[in-house]
């Protein structure tokens, strides 16, 4: 009898559809007749004696559908309800017609009971394809190019084809054989009958077998009537399961058998559009709007941009708005966002990472990120609760979605992963080994430079914070001094402080140089003259600090040579170093120098060499920076020195600008 009750309840997804469409057609017959009920009275009893014995059969069906197994009990629950209510109303909508008043009572309950069957439709809707099946559809995705020698088979291809053709009966509400394979912890919990591959061996998991059978067979997957598996998918299953079935870890293309070479390829992100490099004057309006531009990859237009200004408001967002094609990354964390930004979101159409981390970011926000081609996202602590999660299950290429710190409650987390495949990061847990690292802390005082003392104060958006720093020029560990109150500064020396907080990283080191100014520059004479552009050599000494904007009026540019001077020195001075303040940008053609050179005198004798200090940097330069080069000297009886501040000559092979003049930038000479 159980076998016959089982095959009967197949039946309701044919049966149902039967209510629908004649309590629709019953409905508008109602309408029609709205003025002259009479009329059509006979057609409108009729059409709702139809709808409820269709009702009533069809929810039997359904009960019988439901008890036959495959279905989790919280996700038919309210499609039962559901089915049942509409079956009542309908009953009661036969029993009343005729009694009550046509326009004003039956013809509002009928509202109400297509209502019902609408919202029925839509949760039968979710347990047969998901939860995601009626979403508003979105633009065809953009994907980043692919790093070739990093291929993981499992997140870019496996789960994607489980997605495609397993999921839907395989999920995290609708569980045929108790299986599901929307995540990789379902799927190493396996079904009725375990796990669903033999690890190492396809010829015998059922996953393959099952795909193998004739179509006719009841044991065929997917079953008859849905997508089927590919060769090309059977490929990278077999594949997939022969080399063990991870789920993590990475191997390169070419290492891939040319069998499944060609069948990943299908899998293979599409390149980004083609667009127009960024013009110069952009760039340099992006630079001083405050934001760091770097390259995405080498020879393309792509880039990347971190806000680094002090305030983040609508002029910025309009700034960056001119590089919204080529923009592919974008950080804008620790700051809070204008509504210019949530206005014009969607005009970032190639934004493949975004870093909202600490920002205002709540709810309703998320939304407008569903049309972007996003593949991770950061919205650390923010004001996004589990609700504004969900909304993002519905992103069809978010991969990565990181949310410490956000107003998501310990016992969500697990039940928000088990509802989606992209990843969530809530923190730190048991086999997430990369804890988030503090970013450094960041000074209020801009000032370095100081004749008598400097009060030096920091500022630190992350809640729980401790800044620990020294002044003896040595790193600062958890046994380092605790910044409480201003650090007041009275000599030359060097600032060193990291930002701890229990659970986290440290940050890196933030480094500051101090310089309580011992000489004051007067009498002098330039041997190289700047460039007309950025030309005034009084600047070198007027103690006056530059920006990392080099079109702020406060920097001396020279265009492929070096910067030359003397000055005299009196016999009451006492002067042990030299230090030469610097720029570096990248987009603007700006290095550090080579090297930095003091030679003394006395008298008219000639020039000896009395220090020296050759920069080599550590790694190619990404972002606008400035430095202080320090040269420690004895000026002994020297009556003159001379300062030699040696251009880095020709723009390296590794810049966009290879072969041309570097430029030089000085903002400060500094004896001490």
């Amino acid at each position: 009898m159980e076998i016959w009750l089982d095959y009967f309840g197949k039946f309701h997804p044919v049966v149902l559809h039967l209510p629908i469409g004649a309590l629709l057609f019953t409905f508008v017959i109602a309408l029609i007749a709205f003025k002259q009920p009479n009329s059509y009275s006979n057609t409108i009893r009729i059409g709702l004696i139809f709808s409820f014995f269709s009702a009533l059969l069809s929810s039997i069906l359904g009960v019988l559908l439901y008890k036959s197994g495959g279905y989790e009990e919280a996700s038919v629950q309210k499609h039962l309800i559901l089915g049942w209510s509409t079956t009542l109303s309908i009953a009661l909508l036969w029993i009343l017609f005729e009694r009550i008043a046509y326009k004003t009572l039956f013809i509002p309950l009928f509202g109400v009971s297509v209502l019902i069957v609408g919202l029925t439709g839509h949760y039968g809707g979710q347990i047969t394809h998901g939860e995601e099946y009626l979403s508003i559809p979105v633009a065809e995705e953009k994907e980043a190019s692919i790093n070739l020698d990093s291929i993981q088979l499992y997140s870019q291809a496996v789960a994607k084809i489980f997605d495609k053709k397993c999921v839907s009966c395989h999920n995290f509400s609708k569980r045929k054989g108790e299986l599901a394979l929307h995540q990789p912890q379902a799927i190493l919990e396996g079904g009725e009958r375990g796990m669903p591959y033999l690890v190492g061996n396809s010829m015998e998991s059922r996953i393959i077998e099952y795909a193998a059978l004739p179509l006719e067979d009841d044991l065929h997957m997917p079953p008859k009537g849905r997508p089927q598996l590919t060769s090309t998918e059977l490929k990278i299953l077999a594949y997939w399961i022969d080399q063990g079935g991870h789920f993590e870890g990475t191997a390169s293309f070419e290492s891939l058998p040319q069998q499944v070479q060609t069948s990943f390829a299908q899998f293979l992100p599409k390149e980004l559009p083609d667009v127009s490099p960024l013009k110069a004057s952009v760039l340099l309006d992006l630079q001083q709007a405050g934001f760091r531009i770097t390259s995405y990859t080498a020879d393309t237009p792509f880039i990347q941009a971190k806000f680094k200004g002090e305030t983040l408001d609508r002029s910025a967002i309009k700034v960056l708005l001119k590089a919204a094609e080529q923009l592919v990354e974008l950080e804008l964390s620790n700051f809070e966002l204008p509504d210019r930004f949530w206005e014009e979101v969607e005009s970032f159409q190639n934004l493949l990472k975004l870093k909202l981390n600490e920002t205002n970011t709540e709810d309703h926000h998320v939304e407008k990120l569903i049309n972007l081609p996003l593949r991770s996202l950061n919205i650390g602590g923010t004001n996004v609760s589990s609700a504004g999660i969900e909304k993002l299950f519905r992103h069809p290429s978010l991969e990565y979605l990181y949310a410490w710190n956000a107003q998501i409650k310990s016992d969500e987390e697990e039940k928000l992963q088990e509802k989606t495949s992209i990843k969530l990061v809530f923190g730190v847990f048991d086999g997430f080994s990369n804890p988030q690292q503090l970013k450094p802390p960041k000074l209020i005082t801009e000032k370095t430079l100081f004749d008598t003392t400097l009060e030096v104060n920091f500022f630190s958006k992350i809640k729980g914070n401790v800044i620990r720093y020294t002044l003896d020029g040595s790193d600062p560990d958890s046994t380092a001094i605790i910044y409480e109150n201003p650090i007041q500064i009275n000599k030359s020396l060097t600032l060193k402080a990291r930002s701890f907080k229990s659970g986290w990283l440290p940050s890196d080191v933030l480094t500051e140089d101090y310089f309580k100014v011992g000489k004051s520059i007067k009498d002098y004479e330039m041997a190289t003259r700047p460039s007309n552009r950025y030309s005034g050599v009084h600047k070198l000494f007027d103690f006056e600090e530059g920006s990392t904007n080099f079109a702020d009026g406060k920097w001396l540019g020279f265009s492929g040579n070096d910067l030359v001077f003397t000055t005299k020195v009196y016999q009451e001075e006492s002067i042990n170093n030299i230090t030469i303040s610097c720029m570096e940008s990248i987009g603007g053609w700006i290095i550090y120098p080579k090297s930095v050179r003091i030679f003394g005198r006395n008298g008219q004798n000639s020039f000896t060499e009395i220090g020296s200090y050759k920069y080599r940097p550590e790694k190619i330069p990404t972002e606008t920076t400035k430095k202080s080069f320090t040269v420690p000297i004895s000026s002994g009886t020297h009556t003159e020195l001379k300062v030699v501040v040696e251009n880095f000559g020709k723009l390296p092979s590794w810049h966009p600008a290879a072969g041309e003049d570097a430029w030089l930038f000085v903002d400060e000479i500094l004896f001490w």
